[in-house]
Order: C-alpha cells, then structure tokens, then sequence
C-alpha cells in the first residue's frame, strides 16, 4: 500500500508539475483576450488601403491575361501578387472577406511559432531531462502566441494591415519555429530533417515579397552553423536547410515564369530600382530611428536582442534560439537597408519583439517552474503576468479597439457599401468613396474588353470598375520623376548626382515614349486622374500630367474630353466614345 501510495503521490504530482507548466500560458492570454478578440472582429470590418488596392488590381489584371511586370509594371516581388491571387481565389474581392483571410491566416502563423517554442528549456537539471512537451502545452503556448502576437499586429493601423511584410511574415515566423523544433529532435539524437527542410522551404520564399529579407535566412544559417548540441555535421544541416531554401524560391521562380515576364522583373528590379525608385522618399538610418512608430519598439528589440544573447553565451538559453535573438534586429536591417521607414516596414521587429518576450517566458516557466524555492518558483508567474500586462496595456490604446464608430457603420455589407462608412476612411490624398462612383461610372460606360489608363498611385479604381489598364504605368511615379530627383527630405539624406539625374530623367522620358506608343496604338475608352495623389508637383492631375508628359499630353488634350468628376477623381473620355448621359461635374460635396 505504501508502494501504491507513493505512486500515487508521485502520479499527482507529475499531473501538477504539468499542469504548471500551462498555467503561465493562461496567464499570459487570457487578460488581454477580450480586446484582441474585439481588435480582431473591428479590424476586419476595416476597408482596404491604398497598397492592398494595387495589388488587389494587378492580382486581378493578371487573372484577366495580363503578364506580370509585362504588362503591368510593379517594383514588387511576386509574392505578394501570388498572395492577393488566392485571396481573390477564395472570395477576396470582397474587402471584409479580404481582411477575415488576412487576420485568419496571420493567426494561425502566430499560434504555429507559437507552439514550437516548448521544449526550449529541456536542458538536464539536477540530473533529470525534461519529458518532451505534450500536445497540451504546445496548444496552451499557441494559444498564448496568437494572443500576444495578435496584439503586437493590432496596433498598427488599417493601412499598414495586409501588407507585403504581413505576407513575408507567414512564412518567416513557422519557418524560425521549425527550425527550433528541428534543432532540438536532432539535438536528442532523433530525425528532425523533414522539419529542417520545411524550414528552409519558408525562410526562402519572403525573398519574392521583399529582397531584404534574406537577412533572416543568413541568422537562421549561423544559428544551424553555431549549434554544437545538433548530433548531425554542420555540412549536413547546411545541405538540408538549402535544398529546403532551393525548393520554396523555385516554387516562386515557377510562378513567376508562369504569370510573369522574368526579364521585366529583373530589369526592374536590378536596374530601375537602384536608378530611379530609392531616391524617392528616402530616409537616413538616423531618421528610422527617431520615427515615433519605430524608435521604441526598435529600442526594445535591440536591449531584449542583446538580453537573449547573452543568456545564450552563458548558457541558459539552447543556441538554436539565436535565430529568434536575432529576428527583431534583422528585421530593424530590412527597414533600414530598404530606406524608407514606413510603419507596416517594422512588422518583423514588432513581431519578432513579442516573440521573443513569448520566447523569454516558457524558458522561465520550463527553467525555474520545477525548482525548489520561492522566487524560483513565482518567477514564471510573475514573467508571465508581467507580459499579459504589458500586452494589455497596449491592446487599451489600439487603433481598432478604439474604434466604436465601425459598429455602427460597418457590421453589414450593406453599411460597408454606405458613404459614412466609407468616407470615414478619406484622407488627404486617399478618397475611397470618389473612386468608388468613378468605377461604378466607368463600369456603367464602358464596355468589358475597353481598356482605361489611370494617372495617379491608386489602381484600385480600375479593380472596382473590372476595367484594365491601357499600358503597363499604374503608378504616376513612372511618368513624373519629381519625386525620384527631389531626393531626400533631408540635405543630409541621399539625392541623386547630376549624372543619377539625368539617368532618372532619360528612364522617364522612355517611360513616356512607350505610354505614348501603346496609347496611339491602341486608344484606351477612357482616362482616370485622381487629383491631389501623392508623388505629383501638382495638385490638379491633368495639370501635372500635361506639364511632365508634353507629346502624351497633348495627344491627350486633342483626343478626350472631360465628362464627369467625382471629387478629386475626373474621368475624360475619347471623344468618339463620349457617354450619352448627361455631362455634369458634380462638386466634392456631392
């Protein structure tokens, strides 16, 4: 009986060491649960955004029969092109369904990297080896993850949703995560190949979203090569984590030859790209710095970075967490090395920042939870609460939490369709419901197989009217090279020479020789200018089309006429085509 009941004690307390090991999971999820889920539901109800709406027009112009980077010039990667593809796939035109595939799918990455992370700890203890994780703990710290990393995501701002460092980060993050798990089954002595591989295959496709993110790649590689507990030769690890690598960039290389033309894209990409486009609202690595949506968390991640390191080099944490000690810094070289500083640019440092803090957690709780002592023992709890804290701070002030109004103005798609819903979205430079009306116009006056050309940065009016465009120059940056040549905001920042200038100069004037070409040749139904669009001189659009663009211009001027404005959006007509219906200009306020 004695023997029974000492069984039984060390069966209890085996199911209470256990269930330890979730409790600081819970604590970490469950406080800030309530507003992540209402972020979540609001941010959803969220209109699209001027980039989400070019790439929603050429992943659609491409499914019409367009050639990538042919037909439609984009400075882009492919990926995100492939991405906005299968959102349409799957019922994406809609712009809810648009924002529930995004917010569903960036979840689940969070909850899978999340559910890789136990085991960190498993390290021998007072002569004892950790069991390896259970399903449930793996679940618990999946859930926490989608918590904790769904938070992170719901402070930026609608526009910066859905965006090409969002898509290179559902790859990325599952890719660092099995790279963890793969390390440690090896790190035991079992097969963690296929899991390595897989890795391999996910760090190497965000190379086709953004260039940069190559960094990852070359930390998850010296994580593999630093690692001395794998029980496999680092040649070895390296020829599986590459052939992984070769596998996911020849799945986009294959679509791109099969959707795209690979000689557009390169010259675009190795050519234009370093000529004109990086001279265009360039900042210096100062200036990223100091940006308010940017400095604190790039702070964070460099002290929590500098933190995991050397907790590495001292041996508490497993050298297969380097990969994540170095994600938040990676991604703050990514933005700098691209120049610009956009918030949605700070996705991987913001991401890769609450992962590790997620990280720092289960190996408290997996260190110190088992151990004798009061401090030992409370400092999981006291970590995790620590975090939930933190996130629901944070979660309080998000831009979507905040957001009452969508409640009442878009919870039906018949509200969504609604002027107060859409207008609520208008900025300086982006009017959503204008465009709206001039596609509707466009759709009602123009025939399915008439092609319209568009001087502005917002295509999206051409996916909403089903009309393509005439030429390839969606963005007005390609036919005004003002931006390109004005350089940085800055004298400190880079401006082009006077030899970049004239090489900008004579990429524009061919820009323009082309338009011109196709445009004789094939006289597009109708032109759409949106006045007062970002990267023009002037504010009135046919102005500034006619003064940068002078033989297109005036083939223009002798060839349509104005017939109808919608605000800041107006729409001429080739002269042979102009519609029956009357010709009014409504004002803005109509």
């Amino acid at each position: 009986m004695r023997a029974s009941g000492r069984s039984t004690r060390e069966v209890l307390r085996a199911l209470v060491a256990r269930f330890r090991l979730l409790v600081p999971a819970l604590i970490v999820a469950l406080p800030p649960l309530a507003w992540v889920r209402d972020g979540t539901y609001r941010a959803s109800l969220t209109t699209l955004g001027r980039d989400q709406g070019i790439f929603q027009y050429i992943a659609w112009a491409v499914t019409q029969g367009d050639v990538d980077y042919r037909d439609v010039r984009d400075v882009n990667g492919p990926l995100t092109h492939l991405v906005h593809m299968v959102f349409l796939a799957l019922g994406g035109r809609d712009e809810h369904r648009f924002r529930v595939l995004d917010l569903a799918t960036t979840g689940l990455t969070f909850a899978i990297v999340g559910a890789c992370l136990p085991g960190i700890a498993r390290a021998a203890l007072g002569g004892k080896t950790r069991p390896v994780p259970t399903w449930a703990e793996r679940a618990a710290w999946a859930f926490a993850a989608w918590v904790v990393l769904s938070a992170q995501y719901l402070m930026f701002l609608y526009w910066d949703l859905g965006q090409r460092e969002t898509f290179c980060d559902w790859f990325l993050l599952p890719s660092m995560g099995l790279q963890l798990v793969a390390q440690g089954r090896m790190r035991d002595g079992k097969s963690g190949r296929i899991l390595l591989a897989v890795a391999g295959v996910l760090s190497a496709i965000p190379w086709f979203g953004k260039p940069t993110f190559v960094f990852f790649t070359a930390a998850q590689v010296l994580c593999l090569a630093l690692d001395h507990e794998v029980r496999m030769r680092l040649s070895r690890r390296l020829v599986i984590f590459g052939t992984g690598a070769a596998i996911g960039a020849g799945a986009l290389l294959a679509f791109l030859v099969t959707y795209g033309d690979v000689h557009a894209f390169l010259h675009v990409s190795i050519v234009d790209v370093p000529a004109m486009y990086r001279f265009m609202m360039p900042r210096l690595p100062t200036e990223i710095l100091a940006l308010s949506w940017g400095g604190v968390r790039s702070a964070l991640a460099a002290v929590t970075s500098l933190v995991m390191i050397a907790l590495i080099l001292d041996d508490q944490l497993p050298r297969r967490a380097l990969a994540i000690a170095l994600l938040p810094m990676c991604g703050l070289a990514s933005v700098i090395a691209q120049g610009k500083g956009f918030p949605y640019h700070f996705h991987p440092v913001s991401a890769g920042l609450s992962l590790q803090w997620l990280l720092l957690v289960v190996w408290a709780t997996e260190r110190f939870g088992s151990r004798r002592g009061v401090v030992a023992r409370v400092l999981p709890f006291a970590a995790a609460g620590a975090l939930a804290m933190r996130v629901s701070a944070l979660m309080a002030t998000s831009p979507h939490v905040t957001a009452l109004w969508l409640i009442d103005r878009g919870t039906t798609a018949e509200l969504r369709e609604g002027r107060p819903y859409v207008d609520a979205f208008k900025d300086s430079d982006f009017f959503p419901w204008e465009m709206r009306q001039a596609a509707a116009y466009l759709k009602e006056h123009t025939r399915p197989d008439e092609r319209v050309q568009l001087y502005a940065m917002d295509p999206y009016v051409l996916f909403l009217a089903e009309r393509r465009s005439a030429t390839p120059y969606i963005y007005a940056y390609d036919l005004n090279a003002d931006a390109a040549l004005a350089g940085s905001w800055t004298t400190e920042g880079i401006h082009p020479t006077t030899a970049q200038a004239e090489h900008i100069r004579a990429i524009r004037d061919d820009h323009e020789t082309d338009l011109l070409e196709r445009l004789q040749k094939k006289p597009p139904a109708a032109f759409v200018f949106i006045d007062k669009a970002p990267l023009m001189t002037w504010e009135d659009s046919y102005y500034d089309f006619k003064m940068h663009n002078p033989r297109a211009g005036a083939w223009v001027d002798a060839r349509y006429t104005e017939t109808m404005a919608f605000g800041e959006v107006r729409i001429f007509f080739r002269n042979d085509r102009v519609p029956d219906a009357p010709q009014m200009v409504p004002s803005p306020a109509q």
